[in-house]
């Protein structure tokens, strides 16, 4: 009788903790969803930012947040789609496992468009002349589809039988391969992204140091008017909240992808370690977060320093009175500032 009672107790708690898990279960599944469907909807709503201001906005700069915004949202859209076709087991194993391959280079893409805007702006910052005469439209173009179709190339390579993405009836993640050719294709992917990674913050961290040594010396800012001998010597406001955008960004990339790559080298020498049991379990979450935050950090933030309502009804022609910007989109001049530029102008003439 006592032996009966003891199995009924342990079978009670048994279950009870098996509801539990699956609540836990069901909210971590609620709050990923909720996390995408913002991100989602943020992402649209920088599309339709884009849209409206596409006359008045640098050219380049709508090319690449538009690319960055299509990637985001391509990427949520399916990690969504997959995360129930894992509960329902609507699909085979293995191609699930493959589809969640195929999402994974739209990760990795958007860390390679965030890597040409930061090369792009720390040119145009650092070195105008270069800028000037290097960076176009179409070039900035090309390098988005070259590093893109690489990041997608290197992605793939599992699907073709280098690199584990399945194994044994189930799917299996890349950095825990065993086999040579797959522990290869592990390392090649961990010094691809940790470069996009190292790429983004150096140029960043470099545009932080020229900002901070043109507010603190008022080192000349060079800036192009209408005569190409025209510069102008000043810094305004805009340089710290460009500085703080940077920071923004620096920090959530920082956070977000390296936990990734981090992971890689640990599960190859230290896999029973604490410190990869922690990151293995916040790499994932934390790329949720990163498409979630991703378009306020890149656009929301720089386009919204009015009224965010303003940004969803204004129509698309540039504002004449406030500011006038420039063709080629590097920089900005105030009104005020073209005043103070006249008799310079008229003397050069």
């Amino acid at each position: 009788m006592k032996n009966f009672t003891s199995r009924t107790n342990t079978m009670e708690h048994i279950s009870e903790i098996s509801e539990n898990a699956s609540n836990v279960q069901l909210v971590i599944h609620v709050v990923i969803t909720i996390a995408f469907i913002i991100g989602a909807l943020a992402n649209i709503a920088v599309l339709w930012i884009l849209y409206k201001s596409s006359k008045a906005r640098n050219s380049k700069h709508i090319l690449m947040l538009r690319c960055l915004a299509s990637n985001d949202i391509v990427a949520q859209c399916g990690m969504l789609l997959m995360l129930y076709l894992n509960k329902y087991n609507l699909l085979p194993t293995q191609w699930r496992c493959a589809l969640f391959v195929c999402l994974r280079g739209f990760g990795i893409g958007s860390g390679c468009v965030a890597l040409v805007m930061a090369i792009e702006r720390w040119l145009a910052l650092t070195k105008p002349f270069v800028y000037q005469a290097l960076v176009t439209h179409s070039m900035v173009r090309r390098c988005i589809c070259i590093l893109w179709c690489g990041a997608i190339i290197i992605t793939y390579f599992p699907l073709f039988g280098f690199g584990q993405y399945y194994n044994s009836g189930k799917c299996s993640r890349y950095r825990e391969a065993i086999l040579c050719k797959d522990v290869i294709y592990a390392y090649i992917f961990f010094i691809f992204g940790t470069t996009i990674i190292l790429g983004i913050v150096c140029c960043n961290v470099r545009i932080l140091y020229e900002l901070w040594k043109i507010r603190n010396t008022q080192r000349p800012l060079m800036r192009r008017c209408s005569k190409p001998e025209v510069s102008t010597k000043y810094s305004t406001d805009e340089e710290v909240s460009f500085a703080k955008f940077m920071a923004a960004l620096c920090i959530v990339f920082i956070t977000c992808w390296m936990p990734q790559m981090i992971s890689i080298p640990l599960a190859q020498f230290w896999k029973d370690s604490y410190l990869y049991k922690v990151l293995g379990k916040i790499a994932d979450p934390l790329l949720v977060v990163y498409f979630a935050l991703d378009p306020y950090v890149y656009v929301l933030q720089r386009y919204t320093r009015g009224n965010p309502c303003k940004m969803f009804f204004r129509s698309s022609r540039s504002s004449s009175g406030s500011r006038s910007i420039s063709t080629n989109g590097a920089t900005q001049t105030s009104n005020m500032h073209l005043q103070s530029l006249t008799p310079i102008l008229r003397e050069k003439v």
